[in-house]
């Protein structure tokens, strides 16, 4: 295997290899090509993370169309166990973030957005999505968003299109070569196609014929569907990475296509042929220009960094390279020749080129910057900086890291970055520091990975995120941004909600005692952290009890009695990292710890040997939950087939508490202290309560919860209130469990089934209309349709034309209740 070659990201997509396989693969290839910062080392611990979160008791990754069924399943038994329909559902509200204020960061943003599709005849008109949180519409170019998925069982987001002739047909791409449409601009949604495995990483439509469409699809190739994209064929294999499309301006039987090579098609996609000779062997963008149709740009990468530049004047038929030698625009600097940055970026994740549509000499590019050339791609100048300081001090625009999308719409250019969407709404002019505007504000999508929140009313609350940082939820409402990088476990001061304290990735830790004007960084123990040979999220806790003490976890405990100005280490060195650490809220002696599947407790704080191992349980632990009032009541989230294990001895012994709980993975858990037990989980779909009067039963507690991640949950005793950090839809939060606000279900009153093949309706109706949303499924657990409307009253009605015959589950939900029918269609 060659180091350019990546075999661990097919392997990814091939759904086919065990995480631990993969992580082998990819520890392999990075020892040969470096962790170094633009090596793609980030990205991929990123993945990690989740994946070993994520993976099954046999170490495999479930698919999409698992999840699809396994919450039909799931459904499908709560209805059918009256008692099990009774259900708390919780009050969940959304806090955000929805807009970045920068404090003392340096890389704020949004969100992560990883496609957009501009309405080609209404530039207001923009739909978006997150990696992990959906698709998202506005109709007056940004002023406000509405999201369109939060039901859906897959918020994850790659590829969108709106159709050029019909712009209420919207198209989605996501994992494992699935694609979603919709007819009625998102209002409902339909599972329309499956290209096979892999990410569906783009889509193009005909604008003179929009049956006529091409994806591409990430370790799948490059597909042509010829009828509106119900069904898509292979047609260019040897594109097996599937990077970018395109159509010829003003000849749509002309394509061009990229993977580690270029590809030409002048018969539709009928056959390609690929160009030879001058391009290096690394992934590749294409940019063309209906200025000047037989103009071709492709950019190219070398390793994760810029490569090269090359340009044809005869539709692809032959490309000279343009020189750029010793640059590199793909990196972290506004001088492309800064020595310091030779070598770094993203690409191809984070890799792009466009040409204006007006002029073919105005060519945009971008890696964790963007750049423009007025000349044909002969020079370049830095047209955004990633850290609003360094952009405001060169006159430049600010534009988040790592830029996955550039996008010409008309005369406007966007870009999809790390942070939320961008758009320069004069690309040609002169390059100042309002260059781009930021179009993201209303969008709540941040991937948090950890936070903590203060006993206090109002609640302070600080989390950590994916490429966005640190925020803080103040008590005024507003949030700020504190902290750059990548954002991980972070809390507040438990007496001073001035001082807090934050981490990013592999354990550098910073503190603010200004409430976030400005930060310092800790002290390193032993002078770890920071390198990436540790977690990617390290364990940091607050001594619950006494002030000023803190914890962090590298392979050894340490502790610090002076808020971080040194540290002690309060562990023997394990020989790997910490996964998790918790101390007991009611007795700081008691502290647990996890590494994989091994876990270990301590009684003795100080004594650096006393940590004794615990057996009793299987699978890797996700999650450690300590009971308020009680250090030897504990509870762990793992892996297993069980899910979730509680002990009342201190973790003598271990009672399986997976019951009748989905087959989701477990996140987070958290006990509340009200007198029975009351204990909390947070799984990749939902959250679920149990306590000592729920028998064998975990409790459906969501309501209104989009199905994201929960990446971890806390409980504010004063307010009496659950907060959630999802990994794609920001922060929210609920009332407490009350079994006293239990409802029971409500009968869904007439389902009427057509077996006439002529009949093409289904009639619903049922006794109580709030807030419905309505889905039908297919046999195999494939969400088909999605509607939602809080206007809606007691009927509703369904075209299923569209349906094959067989069999189908139709599930209407409101405030009151859930219930699933089967549809039979003959």
């Amino acid at each position: 295997m060659t180091s350019w070659s990546q075999e661990y990201k097919r392997m990814m997509d091939a759904g086919t290899y065990t995480v631990e396989e993969i992580i082998a693969e990819a520890e392999a290839y990075f020892a040969i090509e470096g962790t170094g910062q633009g090596k793609g080392y980030k990205p991929y611990k990123r993945w990690e993370y989740q994946a070993l979160r994520n993976m099954d008791e046999n170490g495999m990754l479930k698919t999409p169309e698992f999840y699809f069924e396994e919450l039909e399943n799931y459904n499908n038994y709560i209805n059918q166990n009256s008692g099990l329909a009774r259900t708390t559902v919780g009050t969940w509200e959304q806090l955000g973030p929805t807009n970045w204020n920068q404090t003392s960061g340096w890389n704020p943003g949004v969100g992560r957005v990883t496609s957009i599709a501009v309405d080609a005849s209404n530039s207001s008109h923009i739909i978006a999505g997150a990696n992990s949180g959906g698709v998202w519409k506005t109709l007056d170019g940004g002023a406000t968003w509405e999201v369109l998925t939060d039901n859906m069982s897959n918020l994850y987001v790659y590829a969108l299109a709106i159709d050029p002739n019909d712009s209420s047909t919207y198209y989605w791409g996501t994992t494992s070569g699935n694609i979603f449409k919709s007819t009625d601009a998102g209002a409902t949604w339909n599972f329309w196609s499956d290209t096979g495995n892999g990410s569906v990483n783009k889509i193009i439509i005909d604008p003179a014929n929009s049956n006529k469409m091409y994806c591409s699809v990430q370790s799948g190739g490059i597909f042509k569907s010829s009828n509106a994209g119900a069904n898509w064929t292979l047609i260019n294999e040897s594109a097996t990475n599937g990077y970018d499309v395109e159509f010829k301006p003003g000849d749509s039987n002309t394509i061009y296509a990229s993977g580690q090579g270029v590809f030409v098609s002048t018969d539709g996609g009928t056959n390609f042929s690929e160009i030879t000779g001058v391009f290096s062997n690394g992934p590749k963008m294409i940019g063309v220009s209906a200025n000047s149709p037989s103009t071709v740009y492709v950019i190219e990468a070398s390793g994760s960094a810029f490569g090269s530049l090359y340009k044809s004047t005869d539709s692809a038929v032959t490309f000279s390279e343009l020189d750029h030698d010793g640059k590199n625009y793909f990196g972290y600097s506004s001088d492309p020749e800064d020595p310091s940055d030779v070598g770094a970026g993203q690409a191809p994740r984070d890799m792009d080129i466009t040409v204006n549509p007006a002029d073919v000499n105005e060519v945009h590019i971008a890696g964790i910057n963007t750049w423009r050339s007025l000349d044909g791609g002969v020079s370049f100048n830095i047209s955004s900086q990633w850290v609003p300081q360094n952009a405001a001090a060169q006159g430049i625009g600010y534009c988040h890291a790592d830029v996955d999308i550039l996008e010409f719409v008309g005369d406007k250019l966007y870009a999809g970055t790390d942070g939320g969407i961008y758009v320069a709404n004069n690309p040609s002019s002169a390059l100042t520091a309002n260059f781009y505007t930021d179009l993201s504000a209303g969008m709540s999508i941040k991937q948090f990975y950890k936070f903590g929140i203060t006993q206090s009313d109002p609640v302070i609350i600080s989390g950590g995120s994916q490429d966005n940082g640190t925020s803080a939820y103040l008590a005024n409402g507003d949030w700020i941004d504190w902290l750059g990088a990548d954002g991980m476990e972070s809390f507040v001061d438990k007496n001073n909600s001035n001082i807090m304290y934050g981490t990013s990735q592999y354990g550098t830790t910073y503190k603010t005692i200004n409430g976030g004007s400005n930060i310092s960084n800790l002290v390193k123990p032993d002078g770890k952290g920071g390198q990436n040979f540790y977690n990617w999220v390290v364990p940091f806790e607050q001594d619950p009890l006494v002030q000023n003490t803190i914890y962090i976890a590298f392979d050894e405990v340490y502790m610090s009695t002076n808020g971080g100005t040194s540290w002690t280490s309060v562990s023997q060195n394990f020989g790997a990292n910490i996964d998790n650490l918790k101390v007991a809220p009611s007795n700081s002696s008691y502290m647990y710890l996890s590494i994989n599947g091994n876990l270990y407790k301590n009684t003795f704080v100080g004594i650096v040997n006393s940590w004794s191992q615990l057996s009793g349980f299987s699978g890797s632990v996700n999650s450690i939950a300590i009971h308020p009032t009680d250090p030897n009541k504990v509870a762990i989230a793992t892996t297993s087939t069980q899910k979730v294990y509680v002990s009342s001895n201190g973790g003598i012994t271990w009672t399986p508490y997976g019951f009748d709980l989905p087959n989701f993975s477990a996140q987070a858990l958290t006990w509340h202290d009200n007198g029975e037990d009351g204990l909390y989980l947070g799984m990749n779909y939902g959250v679920y309560y149990i306590d000592n009067t729920t028998g064998n039963s975990w409790q459906p507690f969501s309501n209104n919860l989009p199905n994201v991640i929960i990446s971890e949950l806390e409980i504010n005793t004063v307010e009496n209130k659950i907060y959630a950090a999802t990994y794609g839809r920001g922060v929210w939060r609920s009332n407490l469990y009350d079994a006293s606000l239990s409802v029971s279900e409500f009968d869904l009153q007439s389902l009427n089934m057509y077996p006439n093949p002529a009949k093409t309706q289904i009639n619903l109706s049922w006794d109580k209309g709030d807030d419905v949303s309505i889905r039908i499924y297919n046999s195999i657990g494939k969400l088909m349709y999605y509607a939602k409307d809080e206007n809606l009253l007691d009927t509703y009605t369904i075209d299923v034309a569209q349906y094959a015959s067989g069999l189908y589950f139709v599930k209407v939900n409101t405030l009151n209740g859930v219930v699933t029918k089967k549809l039979i269609i003959e």
